[in-house]
């Protein structure tokens, strides 16, 4: 094996055991003991320091051989969490992995031309610690609990021997870490051969001791935990939705490869859609705001029209936002410099009688980049969710944004950072609001982890909670939500139980009149889509909606990547009946 090691978000670890004179010693003690242990190489999340069940801990949220570790989940909701494993998915590196599963058991994953899994039924319990064993041999692979053997994997073939680190709290995938572990893990032991049931009973002893829970690993109560979610098949499918599509994608034709972003604003009548539209690759400085406007609903389109194409040297200028006030319509959109440097927002009104839209600069800095359109607050202000972005990095924080209005000025917006929670070491936060008179909550897309991120303010968004991991599962893509006028609040994403960072089905979830956690969600449109217009496949990604509500229908656009790797879309639109949704 590797002498590599990632320690990543919600690990803990902890000094050796004194050996029992009846215990098999091991020939390699990972204690786990300290950040700065020479053993270890610590890569993706922010460890410290806690009780363990020998010693201090390190909190961070081919040939036949032993292994058993120490772990104490916090958290058993929030998706796959690696305990250890020795995989680099991104180089086809796959050997095998014991993970605490989306349905929150104990599973073993073996490669065998395919992954062969065992897993124990047993009940875990957050705060308390169980000691894992994995025993391979050369026809098995045997998964223990807490000294009893739980499931084992037959071997039909060798597992692969390659050169995947071995990796504790999560899978460096190539640099993008995933499947990370929130919790503590102890006293890691390596032998190098196949021990007897008698030698794995042996090192197992009960662990009174628990750790209390911290209060970031509590989730935030955003869905109605009385309510079950249901896993994505199971989920009732919309009726009455009716599609069409704003801009196929077509590069043989137009020469275009990413399109992303899709805005959507009414105006006197019309229903604009804007795009973040690229000749070359995504995020480069070559990328174009760009709109196309319909006078029937959604039916047919314009021709594609500019909005801002980047005419300053090395500017490039994106997706963005909506917003009809006053008999003006505005548009703000993120922008930066060559490749995600000084990204900042500008503004644009539409000149009606020229056809062109009239610049009016950068209006917030600060990395922020709007992510959904403005909404007026009872204050007079007006809030717009984002995020404070920068480069793009799958092992840093870029946190939830808002910018909040002087008034109607739309030239003047001050800029508001949400801070985030502890325990979260990775965030992409592009986010989205609903505002309950003075209290305002933000929806945030997480990097950690399938769920939403929450924060809440009191004060029309001018100070936050930090951004929390909620209880509600939302794959890792930019959320929409809004308050109809039922008085339902709602959140567009992909949201399901077990479904883990999948951007399909495209979903809506809502909540009943006047009340802030969800309770219901349906499914707006699935990846296979016969007789309906739109791209269809087994597998692709519904993602980055917007929502806007006109006369008792919600029109929703969306990137639709049609099977196609990366964000190669066409951007489509769902028409929804504000009452299918009661």
């Amino acid at each position: 094996m590797s002498d590599r090691f990632v320690y990543l978000l919600g690990l803990a670890l902890f000094t050796a055991a004194v050996a029992v004179a009846s215990e098999p010693k091991p020939d390699r003690v990972w204690p786990l003991d300290s950040a700065s242990s020479a053993q270890l190489r610590h890569k993706g999340g922010s460890p410290s320091q806690a009780v363990g069940v020998h010693g201090q801990s390190l909190v961070l949220s081919g040939k036949p051989f032993s292994l058993v570790v120490w772990f104490n989940p916090y958290n058993l909701d929030r998706g796959q969490q690696m305990i250890v494993a020795k995989n680099c998915y991104a180089l086809n590196q796959r050997e095998w992995g014991i993970m605490i599963d989306s349905d929150q058991k104990l599973r073993l994953y073996v490669q065998q031309g395919g992954w062969k899994t065992a897993q124990s039924d047993a009940t875990l319990k957050p705060g308390t610690w169980h000691q894992v064993g994995l025993v391979v041999t050369d026809d098995k692979a045997e998964l223990w609990l807490d000294g009893e053997l739980a499931g084992a994997v037959e071997l039909t073939q060798p597992i692969p021997q390659t050169n995947a680190p071995l990796t504790f709290g999560g899978v460096d995938d190539d640099g993008r870490i995933r499947q990370t572990w929130l919790g503590a893990l102890d006293q890691a032991m390596l032998f190098h051969r196949p021990l007897a049931p008698s030698e794995m009973e042996s090192l197992y002893k009960p662990v009174t001791a628990t750790h209390p829970i911290p209060d970031y690993a509590e989730p935030f109560p955003i869905w109605d935990a009385a309510s079950p979610l249901p896993v994505a098949a199971e989920i009732p499918t919309l009726k009455g939705v009716k599609f069409h599509v704003i801009k196929k994608w077509d590069r043989e034709a137009d020469g275009y490869t990413f399109l992303h972003g899709v805005g959507l604003g009414w105006h006197k009548n019309k229903l604009y859609a804007s795009i973040g539209h690229n000749k070359g690759a995504e995020n480069t400085v070559s990328e174009e705001a760009q709109y196309r406007v319909s006078e029937d609903q959604g039916q047919t389109w314009s021709e594609l029209r500019v909005i801002d194409a980047g005419e300053e040297p090395d500017l490039a200028v994106s997706h963005g936002v909506f917003l009809a006030h006053a008999g003006k319509l505005w548009a703000f959109h993120g922008a930066y410099y060559g490749k995600m440097q000084k990204i900042h927002t500008r503004a644009y009104s539409l000149d009606e009688a020229t056809g062109k839209w009239d610049p009016h600069g950068i209006v917030i800095r600060d990395g922020f980049w709007p992510m959904n359109q403005p909404e007026k607050m009872d204050d007079g202000n007006w809030i717009m969710p984002g995020i404070s972005a920068g480069p793009y990095s799958n092992n840093k924080i870029f946190p939830a944004a808002v910018a909040t209005s002087r008034g109607d000025d739309f030239t003047k917006w001050d800029y508001v950072e949400i801070p985030t929670g502890d325990g979260i070491d990775r965030m992409w936060g592009e986010s989205a609001n609903f505002v309950d008179g003075k209290r305002v909550f933000n929806i945030a897309r997480y990097g950690g982890g399938a769920s939403a991120l929450v924060a809440v303010s009191e004060d029309y968004g001018r100070t936050w909670t930090p951004s929390r991991i909620s209880n509600l599962p939302m794959a890792t893509s930019k959320p929409v939500a809004g308050t109809l006028s039922t008085g339902q609040r709602y959140l567009i994403c992909t949201t399901a139980r077990n479904n883990g960072g999948k951007r399909t089905p495209l979903t809506i979830a809502v909540t009943a009149a006047g009340e802030t956690v969800f309770q219901k969600v349906f499914v707006i449109r699935r990846s296979q889509h016969p007789g309906e217009p739109g791209e269809s496949a087994d597998s692709l990604s519904l993602s980055y909606p917007c929502a806007i509500e006109h006369d008792g229908q919600l029109y929703v656009g969306y990137s639709n990547n049609g099977g196609r790797r990366g964000n190669l879309n066409s951007a489509e639109l769902a028409i929804i009946p504000i009452a299918s949704l009661q």
